[in-house]
């Protein structure tokens, strides 16, 4: 049995850091994708409500979300954070507290 396959290495990939500006971007783009809408037409001060997200999507993103960032999330979590501000903010936040 090869030795090298049992070693672990210091240099696996990790998730990248992501500030509160990055998860702004990330967002913009995928509810820009969900909501069949152009970039330049998501506010990240408006509530994901105004998007017509359904709640598979929403659920859908919040699932997105923990992968990216390897946090589970409840469901809830864009209506407790109902904007893309608020919810990068937040997301920033806990990502540096773990």
């Amino acid at each position: 049995m090869d030795t090298q396959l049992l070693r672990t290495t210091d240099n696996a990939p990790t998730k990248p850091a992501l500030d509160a500006s990055a998860l702004e971007r990330w967002l913009i783009v995928r509810i820009a994708v969900l909501a069949d809408l152009g970039e330049d037409e998501i506010d990240v001060a408006l509530p994901f409500s105004s998007y017509a997200l359904d709640s598979v999507a929403t659920v859908g993103l919040t699932g997105d979300l923990q992968d990216l960032l390897g946090i589970e999330f409840p469901p809830t979590l864009l209506w407790d954070y109902p904007t893309i501000a608020l919810l990068a903010r937040h997301l920033a936040s806990s990502k540096a507290s773990t």
